[in-house]
């Protein structure tokens, strides 16, 4: 519990160190503003995603945009093409943007069966020449499993609706450093309504250990373009919040991507099989680089 509280408090200190200049940035914006329009920096990252995490982008007002995230199973051997015939995670996704700034999705991801509702809002824009160094976002969701209700029971083996129901949030910061560079680093927070348990033998009696509903962890990622249309790509998360229940490990992403105006194609390796930002920073079971698998991620978007 202490290690916990360590890692929280330095999430936190992170956190007080980087609000005072992104609110330096925004009353710069803002002063800026008075006398010129800056111009604002456009396409820091080609996609609202890159691998496993989000990003400071959004689809765009009135622009639709439908994803399919694909895991493949874990790299093994021959014998199941390297993980293409093992169980495979996929997740469909419609994200519309109702503004230059704000944006709301659905999807349906195949493993525990979640049904998602996101949101995501550009709080602040990178701008050319002064302004704003650092466009900011925030994106948070909520997601329901339809599994059989005998998987959500508490521990007094009753069943409430809302425990199939948890949530993510993440601040993210970004920065677009030339034509080629760049990155983001986001702090996350994840809140289970219901906690995994186990049962163990301390002292001679069962006890019962349960994993907290709180969970908080941070995000790296950036992209390398080399090409008008192609990118390296890569992205890394670490969990703060560890117990002898859930001791996620970090995930660490990489990848290929090409960009053709309204579509994106990403290639990667990465250790995470979970899709949900949620469950990739809680669940997370596979360890660098003996866990890893191949994925893809592909986007249409439609202006209207």
């Amino acid at each position: 519990m202490k290690s916990n509280l360590k890692y929280i408090k330095a999430a936190i200190y992170v956190v007080i160190a980087v609000c005072p200049l992104v609110l330096k940035a925004q009353d710069a914006a803002t002063t800026e503003s008075t006398t010129t329009t800056k111009e604002v920096v456009k396409s820091t990252f080609e996609n609202a995603v890159l691998i496993n995490n989000q990003t400071v982008e959004n689809p765009g007002k009135k622009t639709l945009d439908f994803m399919i995230q694909h895991r493949f199973g874990l790299i093994k051997d021959e014998k199941d093409i390297y993980g293409f015939f093992a169980p495979a995670n996929i997740r469909l996704g419609l994200t519309y943007g109702i503004s230059k700034r704000i944006a709301v999705g659905i999807g349906a991801t195949k493993l525990k069966r979640y049904y998602d509702l996101q949101w995501k809002a550009i709080i602040l824009q990178q701008t050319k020449g002064g302004g704003s160094p650092v466009t900011v976002s925030y994106y948070g969701d909520l997601a329901r499993s339809a599994n059989d209700k005998s998987k959500f029971l508490n521990q007094d083996s009753t069943y409430k609706g809302s425990n199939r129901i948890n949530y993510c949030h993440e601040l993210m910061i970004a920065r677009k450093f030339n034509s080629k560079l760049s990155m983001q680093v986001a702090a996350t927070y994840a809140h289970y309504n219901i906690s995994e348990a186990i049962t163990v033998v301390e002292n001679n009696a069962l006890v019962t250990q349960k994993s907290p509903n709180d969970h908080v962890g941070l995000a790296v990622l950036g992209r390398y373009k080399f090409s008008p249309q192609s990118s390296f790509i890569i992205d890394f998360d670490y969990a703060f919040t560890k117990d002898d229940v859930l001791d996620p490990k970090p995930n660490l992403g990489l990848g290929f991507e090409v960009s053709t105006g309204n579509h994106q194609f990403q290639v990667f390796v990465s250790t995470a099989d979970q899709i949900l930002s949620q469950e990739l920073r809680v669940y997370n079971q596979n360890g660098f680089p003996n866990d890893i698998l191949f994925g893809f991620n592909i986007t249409r978007q439609w202006g209207f």
